[in-house]
């Protein structure tokens, strides 16, 4: 085509028709320039078809965290429910006018078992991908916004969570008559029994009240800091899927 060309030029500088070659000249120069676009244009259309794939991946990977972090705080609250609702049975029993010292030491010796369930990280992966090679500015400022704000809402649910959690076994520390609690060593037998006849009842009902209540500042804590999060991962879910 080149050859084509130049052969051409050069027969109508030969035949010295200025006014023909500059037309062909301007004609060249926009077959030149037409050229140019069209492979700007395959370049940029080639370099779109990749960024659109990666970032549906990305897409992908944000959906699949997110359902797994979905899926953990539903099994969580389950288990925050059933603990709240024993600290009220607990409470309403113990409120109760013919309730006595022995009602207590029948909740800590054999029902209260102290147990707590939390979340320690959360499934960011993806998310962290995006922000370490800048692959996040492949999504729209709409949704790069709101899963900047979800991580960083993630990290404060951590935290408020962890602050529940350290008070509470601040308290546990000092819990004497620890039971069923998993950290037991004696959880039956003569001693078992022995221990529990001879408990100081004030300092019982004392730190009974105190671990319990830091038990169920967890669960409330945990309730609505899971909660409000939850709502905030399925609004986001819901938009990556319908940008895909």
């Amino acid at each position: 085509m080149i050859k084509f060309f130049r052969k051409i030029r050069q027969k109508l500088i030969a035949e010295g028709n200025l006014k023909r070659y500059l037309i062909y000249a301007i004609g060249e120069i926009i077959l030149v320039v037409i050229g140019i676009l069209i492979a700007l244009q395959i370049n940029n259309w080639n370099e779109n078809r990749k960024n659109n794939k990666k970032r549906i991946d990305y897409q992908l990977g944000l959906i699949t965290d997110i359902n797994k972090d979905i899926e953990s705080i539903d099994n969580l609250l389950i288990f925050i429910e059933e603990s709240i609702e024993q600290y009220n049975n607990f409470t309403k029993r113990l409120s109760q006018p013919n309730a006595s010292y022995d009602t207590l030491v029948k909740i800590a010796k054999y029902e209260f078992l102290g147990y707590f369930n939390n979340i320690d990280a959360f499934h960011t992966a993806t998310f962290q991908t995006l922000l370490s090679t800048g692959d996040i500015g492949l999504f729209n400022e709409n949704i790069r916004t709101q899963l900047i704000e979800l991580n960083n809402q993630q990290q404060i649910t951590l935290v408020v969570t962890k602050e529940a959690v350290d008070q509470y076994l601040d308290a546990l520390v000092s819990y004497k008559y620890l039971s069923n609690i998993p950290i037991s060593t004696i959880k039956s037998g003569k001693l078992y029994d022995a221990f529990w006849h001879n408990v100081d009842k004030s300092e019982l009902v004392k730190d009974f009240c105190l671990v319990t209540l830091r038990h169920n500042n967890i669960n409330r804590t945990s309730k609505n800091a899971y909660t409000n999060l939850r709502k905030d991962l399925i609004k986001i879910l819901s938009n990556l899927k319908e940008k895909g």
